[in-house]
């Protein structure tokens, strides 16, 4: 990719002030755009940029100054536009192992598994659960790798330059379902089973994220921490997990590979958790990616399901 982006950090909303859609930047640098928008925390001020990130004609277009506010939240990329979700799974050094025995076991390849674009969802949005799924389904913050140029049978530098940036998704999880095969398809693939955003966080330019592979994240259920890792602890590594990827096969601008989750998942908890209508997700991540905030409802349901 050549050069850095105007941008370091792009959310993407309808304007309250004429009700069309932009990409822009946050006037705020400091602001956590989920968090405001969860709370209805006052007016979300947007530097407006007059492009789409995701054309390489338009990526250098700079910011254009015009100020508008947010009516609606969005996910940074839509469904239309990500040509396949790819997602990796046991990805993390998990609490109590040895790193170095953990990364010498580690698989040979990447445990893949593709989503369907009909799970995409945004900020703010619900996570709607099936009822094949209550009691079942489980949260996973997760490191979100953008590309934004065409990849095949690179090396893992070659990979790293076709980047574009970095968001946030909640791999959500049916595990009864997911573990009952070898493939994690079915457990995996509900709609709105992959809110995404809030910010799309720049590769390139100096203020964006120069690292995926140091990237803290963490969750909380109900304001209660779940999950508190950093992406250090991945057993395959972002430039590698490109480069295998692309062996043989034509990745796209728009593509999306989901890093994997850290520890701390649910069915892994004693007792087990699961999520329950009216539960609120609230995923995190650093180095300007913010807040992921969704709401969980039971399809079947509308009142809030109470906590046992």
């Amino acid at each position: 990719m050549a050069g850095a982006t105007p941008w370091w950090r792009l959310i993407r909303f309808i304007a309250r002030e004429d009700a069309q859609t932009y990409f822009g930047q946050p006037e705020d640098d400091t602001l956590d755009v989920g968090v405001a928008y969860a709370n209805s925390a006052g007016p979300i001020r947007v530097n407006v940029l007059y492009a789409n990130p995701l054309d390489p004609t338009q990526r250098s277009t700079p910011l254009s100054g015009v100020i508008k506010t947010v009516s609606t939240l969005l996910p940074p990329l839509l469904p239309s536009e990500v040509p396949s979700i790819r997602a990796l799974g046991a990805n993390f050094i998990q609490t109590g192992q040895d790193a170095a025995t953990a990364l010498a076991n580690r698989p040979v390849l990447p445990i893949l598994f593709y989503k369907p674009t009909t799970t995409i969802t945004g900020p703010g949005c619900d996570i709607v659960i099936p009822e094949c799924a209550e009691d079942e389904s489980d949260y996973e913050v997760e490191l979100v790798v953008v590309l934004g140029e065409t990849l095949k049978d690179a090396t893992p530098q070659q990979a790293m330059k076709a980047v574009l940036g970095y968001t946030l998704s909640n791999d959500v999880s049916a595990r009864t379902r997911m573990f009952a095969v070898p493939q994690w398809g079915l457990g995996k693939s509900f709609d709105t089973w992959l809110p995404l955003g809030p910010c799309l966080v720049s590769a390139t330019n100096p203020r964006g994220i120069s690292n995926p592979d140091n990237v803290h994240l963490t969750t909380k259920l109900n304001n209660r921490v779940m999950q508190d890792g950093n992406t250090a602890d991945m057993l395959w590594k972002t430039a590698e997990t490109l480069a295998h990827l692309s062996k043989g096969t034509t990745l796209k601008p728009g593509d999306i590979v989901s890093m994997g989750t850290p520890p701390g998942e649910g069915f892994k908890r004693n007792p087990k958790v699961a999520l329950a209508h009216g539960d609120t997700c609230h995923l995190w991540g650093n180095g300007g990616l913010g807040s992921l905030v969704n709401n969980v409802k039971f399809s079947r349901l509308s009142v809030p399901k109470p906590r046992l």
